[in-house]
């Protein structure tokens, strides 16, 4: 074999000799990187889960500690007397005032994040609520007053409610939408942290959670019933039929918070950052759910 020959040879294997191993390498590379960004998501899920329930538990905290204010304003108001004197603008700057609290302290106190302020707890649970209450003051109102004998007998001339709904006429004062919201921010975060400590605890399994949380619902239910069907706040609130509604109505004001309970828990748990969006579309889907069991009592129980 002459030395030019062999030369070509050895020339050829080591070309062969690249070309095998630097694909190799290469998909040595690819499947590492592979395995890094597989790595990596579950790592960022996992810190994306504490910040997301961290969040949460802020917001409930500061919800919480704000309630007493607009309780105790209410209260006073109510039994003193003060509020039969007022006018509209009167009834408006009240309400508005005991509804922010519940907006501004957290806009104003919570940190920055690991995300824009609007995808913040507190912007999704105002959000939510603020839909369950807008639509429930428009329509379920009138559930209340043609089924339940509510009646309101404020000092005010401005009302907004659904012109279709209802048979007995009721109005429904537009400063109870601001005041409402105050209300059932305090509910539901009551509900959401004693749902959640007692699962913990207890551990009843899912049966036992829908006892937990038909329980908590009455709970809640029945004391606001109890308190605005009291005599004291006759003159500008009460129940046809105060006896009727303390044993049987409470069960019928519980739909609100037996259904948007379990629904409204779903918002930015296991880990999951929920956009506006879903939000929105939960918060409408819970109605509609209160909705139709509001229909559902009246076709059975009717009116009390």
């Amino acid at each position: 074999m002459s030395l030019s020959t062999l030369t070509v040879r050895l020339y050829r294997l080591q070309l062969g000799s690249y070309n095998t191993s630097a694909p190799q390498a290469k998909i040595k590379d690819m499947q590492n990187s592979k395995q890094v960004m597989a790595k990596s998501p579950k790592r960022n899920k996992q810190v994306s889960s504490q910040y997301l329930e961290a969040d949460k538990r802020w917001t409930e905290g500061l919800i919480l500690a704000q309630s007493p204010f607009w309780v105790t304003a209410v209260a006073f108001v109510m039994l003193s007397g003060i509020i039969n004197s007022w006018n509209d603008v009167d009834y408006m700057l009240f309400s508005i005032t005991a509804a922010l609290p519940s907006i501004f302290l957290p806009a104003l106190l919570s940190k920055p994040g690991g995300r824009p302020w609007y995808r913040r707890y507190w912007v999704k649970l105002n959000l939510w609520v603020s839909i369950i209450v807008f639509l429930g003051t428009y329509f379920i109102s009138h559930y209340f007053f043609d089924l339940m004998g509510m009646r309101y007998m404020f000092n005010n001339r401005i009302n907004f409610s659904s012109a279709v709904a209802g048979r007995t006429g009721g109005e429904v004062p537009l400063f109870l939408y601001p005041l409402t919201h105050a209300y059932f921010m305090s509910y539901f975060t009551c509900l959401l942290v004693a749902e959640r400590k007692i699962i913990r605890r207890l551990q009843p399994g899912r049966i036992g959670r829908i006892f937990v949380v038909l329980a908590l619902s009455y709970v809640v239910a029945f004391g606001e019933t109890f308190f605005m069907a009291s005599p004291l706040l006759s003159e500008v609130f009460l129940y046809d039929k105060r006896d009727r509604m303390m044993k049987v109505g409470t069960f019928g004001y519980m739909i609100f918070f037996v259904t948007g309970l379990p629904m409204l828990g779903r918002v930015d748990s296991r880990g999951e950052d929920w956009p506006l969006s879903s939000v929105v579309t939960e918060a409408l889907a819970a109605f509609t759910c209160i909705l139709l069991l509001f229909e559902l009592w009246a076709k059975i129980i009717g009116p009390l």
